[in-house]
């Protein structure tokens, strides 16, 4: 029948939105000396999962932006699909499968520590890459790490240098 110019017709395109989501494995590793105030006493830590469309005002918004439920909103505007608050105590370990629609290019995680190392607080995932293998996040006492599973990027979706991302740093004092 193709030799005639009559075929089949293509399968419609499946938009994003009705696509079965993604499933990312998602897993928090919170060390003993978590979240230290000044008095260098570990404190629970809520830690955001963020489903992004693009990244680039998430990677560009400030600390205090993440604070209010408000201001992100207002900032982030139509890139956030969905927020997820997960708190963790000093030692706690949190894994689990996260369903990540098709609509989000990107997966952002933030740690509102009481003192912040600075630019260490905040990590974004491409969502593809992330569905194969996993993030994984390690919470220390004033900054985020990544060592294994998907590498985290930045606001240009280029890959964060690994060696970076494992690097000590001081935290800030209060």
């Amino acid at each position: 029948m193709e030799a005639l110019g009559l075929k089949k017709p293509d399968a419609p395109e499946v938009p994003d939105s009705m696509k079965q989501p993604r499933s990312v494995f998602i897993k928090l590793h919170a060390s003993k000396a978590l979240n230290l105030d000044a008095q260098k006493r570990p404190l629970a830590l809520v830690v955001k999962i963020y489903k992004l469309k693009q990244n680039i005002s998430f990677q560009q918004a400030s600390y205090e932006t993440f604070l209010s439920p408000q201001k992100e909103k207002e900032l982030l505007g139509a890139d956030l699909l969905e927020v997820k608050e997960v708190t963790l105590v000093p030692g706690q370990r949190y894994e689990a499968v996260e369903k990540v629609s098709y609509e989000a290019g990107y997966v952002g995680v933030v740690a509102l520590y009481v003192n912040p190392a600075q630019q260490r607080w905040r990590l974004a995932f491409k969502a593809d890459e992330s569905e194969k293998s996993g993030i994984t996040v390690g919470l220390q006492s004033c900054s985020v790490t990544v060592g294994a599973g998907a590498a985290a990027i930045d606001a240009q979706g280029q890959p964060l240098e690994k060696n970076l991302m494992l690097a000590p740093v001081q935290c800030p004092s209060s």
